[in-house]
């Protein structure tokens, strides 16, 4: 997802997505399965210095999703490619965006399928809250620091 602060980075993850897709396509036949993560900021000394560098817009937007201790999201990410999923999310925001951003991601589970398809609807309302929620963040914090700065 684009979030505000972090523009090479987004791009970024949306270009893993489509390599991933396109990389399941060529290895399937040989029994290969590709994952995708969706962590959340993750507690690591990296995350620490990050937050020293980046925007403080930013960190009040990525501050309104939590965070999970690094041993968290490393067993939720193994556990997934342990059972070959595509997309493996670590926590509701991770859960919502695999659903909200679905599209044509390969899905080996039927019954995961059918939660996708039926909770698209529920889940892009809930995605557009999020969004809603980020850019009402933005306009107050310029509002804000135009007024003091």
């Amino acid at each position: 997802v684009g979030v505000y602060g972090y523009t090479a980075y987004s791009a970024s993850k949306f270009a893993l997505t489509g390599l991933a897709e396109s990389l399941q396509h060529e290895v399937v036949s040989d029994d290969i399965h590709v994952s995708l993560i969706f962590p959340p900021d993750t507690e690591t000394p990296g995350l620490v210095e990050e937050k020293k560098k980046r925007p403080e817009l930013t960190t009040i937007i990525a501050d309104s999703s939590g965070g999970m201790k690094a041993d968290d999201v490393a067993m939720k990410a193994l556990n997934g490619i342990k059972s070959g999923r595509f997309i493996v999310p670590c926590n509701f925001e991770g859960a919502m965006l695999a659903i909200a951003t679905s599209g044509l991601t390969p899905q080996s589970s039927p019954l995961i399928a059918f939660v996708e398809v039926i909770g698209a609807g529920l889940m892009r309302f809930v995605a557009l809250c999020f969004q809603w929620n980020w850019f009402s963040t933005i306009e107050n914090w310029y509002a804000k620091n135009k007024k003091h700065g």
